[in-house]
């Protein structure tokens, strides 16, 4: 029997449905993609890296919304302190990481508008460099003065440090540091003369204050309420746009001097640059969750912070605006340190 070569003929038709079948299953693959990635994450610990040392506020904040976002993910979330240049250490690294959110920053003031005000060769851009996820917390600084200082309120001390230029100090954690910067704010909104006096941190400002060494300082409410409460220094006025519930008494600089002031440290959570939408997404509403829980809300607020947990675009806008106002601060006052 000779081969003979045989063709089936398949109906148009049928040929036509076997192809739409075909791309129908390619298409719902690709739209199932993302949904299935942002469902599989996280399925290994995530690091988050916090640009200052264990103990401090930015720490505690930072460890209370890690065990709280790591319980709703159902990951351990690791916190890596990687201290260093007023902050803008971690962030240089973290841009270098695989944007696959397992490697997250928490990101402030001094990562990402203060300390690139300051320092003109970084290895990143506030901006382009990261993928805002959500603003979480700020907090307000405190200013107080030496318990022996004749002002009873923030009028009078900006009443007498007028009538007396370059005869104050105040204190702060260093140069280029978030309190020296609400300083020269604060210098800069009511036009007087004080002289600042740099620290190798918060603590020794606020020693020699104590020690009646220097006039006044800014600092964290939880650092300064034991000496408030204990009479050893006055609290003028906080920075932010309320009142602190730790502090209820005592007035914002804003609603006492009657000008528009505000300075807060604040933090948030940043991914490198390219970070999947849909992962990103699924931080922010598991975030949004974790600070909603009573515990990780009432924890922060014990600690001094206003709990946020922003939409992307608030914390993007956020980190342009501060970065022009602090930039601004630092060119007024002459401020450089490299």
């Amino acid at each position: 029997m000779s081969a003979v070569r045989r063709y089936v003929k398949i109906p148009l038709y049928v040929a036509i449905t076997a192809v739409a079948v075909q791309l129908l299953v390619g298409v719902a693959s690709l739209v199932t993609s993302a949904p299935a990635m942002a469902q599989a994450y996280p399925a290994r610990p995530i690091t988050l890296v916090v640009p200052f040392p264990p103990g401090g506020p930015t720490d505690a904040s930072a460890r209370i919304v890690a065990k709280g976002l790591g319980t709703r993910l159902g990951q351990q979330i690791l916190v890596d302190n990687r201290p260093g240049a007023g902050g803008t250490v971690a962030p240089a690294g973290v841009v270098r990481a695989a944007p696959d959110g397992y490697t997250l920053l928490w990101a402030g003031t001094s990562s990402l508008a203060m300390g690139p005000a300051l320092y003109r060769k970084l290895a990143y851009d506030p901006i382009s460099s990261f993928t805002p996820i959500s603003l979480v917390v700020r907090s307000p600084h405190l200013l107080v003065g030496r318990s022996d200082l004749p002002a009873r309120d923030i009028k009078e001390l900006v009443a007498q440090a007028k009538s007396m230029p370059g005869k104050f100090t105040y204190g702060s954690a260093g140069a280029g540091s978030s309190t020296h910067l609400t300083g020269e704010l604060f210098k800069a909104t009511f036009g007087i003369s004080i002289l600042h006096v740099g620290y190798k941190g918060g603590a020794p400002a606020v020693t020699d204050l104590l020690g009646k060494q220097i006039d006044m300082l800014f600092d964290a409410v939880p650092a300064l309420l034991p000496h408030i409460k204990a009479g050893t220094m006055k609290a003028y006025a906080v920075t932010g746009t309320k009142r602190s519930p730790l502090l209820p008494d005592v007035p914002t600089v804003s609603e006492a001097l009657g000008s528009d002031f505000d300075a807060y440290s604040w933090f948030g959570l940043v991914a490198p640059a390219g970070a999947p939408p849909e992962i990103v997404n699924k931080l922010v509403v598991e975030l949004r969750a974790a600070l909603a829980d009573k515990e990780v809300h009432d924890q922060l607020a014990q600690a001094g912070f206003e709990v946020l947990g922003t939409s992307q675009e608030v914390y993007a806008e956020t980190i342009a605006t501060e970065l022009r106002k602090w930039t601004a601060v630092v060119k007024s006052a002459g401020i450089t340190t490299d």
